[in-house]
Formats: structure tokens, sequence, C-alpha cells
């Protein structure tokens, strides 16, 4: 009966790195695959989430502001005179949150259009992770590029000096 080969050890085969350790071999620890939340810790994730965004609601549904002085300046708008993709974020919200939605899309549309889809979006992901097992919707892998170009498109109108731009600023 033959004898089974020895395996070799697990460094064997690899090109030694010169100068890092006696002997030649690499002595840096081995890179770790990214860690999978398990899906208590993901359902934990999304509620600390959840409680997070609704503190700040409430805040903001209290505390207008449109009045200064109770919330920082936007750092891009203080520092150019321009509106970012944000600027006009927290009034909207406010006025959303007052049931305000004309008003609201007077200081960011982009706001107001996003806002109910972000909300959905946290209703999907905590479903998925709490463990329900009936299809819910996904956001197609082609229309995730488009993303980043909508929010520049917005940001470059709202600058513009043109009469149908002039709107989009906050």
């Amino acid at each position: 009966m033959d004898d089974p080969q020895p395996q070799p050890p697990a460094w064997a085969g690899r090109a030694p790195d010169p100068g890092t350790a006696p002997g030649g071999w690499a002595t840096r620890p081995r890179v770790w695959a990214p860690r999978i939340w398990g899906p208590r810790a993901r359902l934990a994730g999304f509620a600390t989430l959840g409680v997070i965004a609704v503190a700040a609601a409430v805040r903001v549904y209290l505390v207008d502001p449109a009045h200064p002085g109770h919330y920082p300046v936007c750092p891009f708008r203080w520092a150019t005179s321009l509106d970012c993709p944000g600027c006009g974020s927290l009034r909207a919200a406010h006025q959303l949150l007052h049931g305000h939605p004309g008003e609201a899309a007077n200081f960011n549309l982009f706001f107001v259009v996003v806002a109910p889809v972000l909300g959905a979006g946290w209703l999907v992901a905590v479903a998925r992770a709490a463990g329900w097992r009936r299809p819910l919707p996904r956001v197609p892998a082609r229309l995730l590029p488009v993303i980043p170009v909508l929010v520049i498109a917005f940001w470059v109108l709202r600058n513009l000096p043109l009469p149908g731009c002039t709107w989009l600023a906050a």
C-alpha cells in the first residue's frame, strides 16, 4: 500500500519577499475578506439608522431651518456662494414634515423626489434583514451609474443663471 504524499506547507510556492524576514519570507498578515454581517447585526444597524433618522426628523420638525443660527451653514455655499445638491434640504424637509410639498420643492426639488425613494429603500433593506421571504424590489444594476449623473446634473442646473434653472436654486 502506498503512503499518501505529504502536503506542502501553506507558505510553499510563494515567491520570497526580499528583505522582510530572515529566510526571505514575508511576515505581513494575510489580507482578509470583508466581514459579512449576520441578519441580526444588519437589522440592528438598520434600526439604529432609523432611530437616528427619526430623531433628526423631530429636530427639523421642531426647529425651523429658515431661521438662521440653528443649523450650520453649507461649507460649499459659504466658500463659493453656489448651491450644492443638498442646499435647501433642511428647509425642504421641514416643509415636507409640515405637509407642504410644494413649498419643499421650492427649496430643493431633488430632495423632495429622492426622500420617499430613500425611505422605501430603507424599508426594503429592513424587510430583507428581518428575513422577509417574498420577492422585494431591486434597483437594476445598470441604473446605479445614473444616480451620480443625476446628482451632478441637478448641481450644475441649479447654479446656471438661465430662466428655467433659477427655480432650482435654494
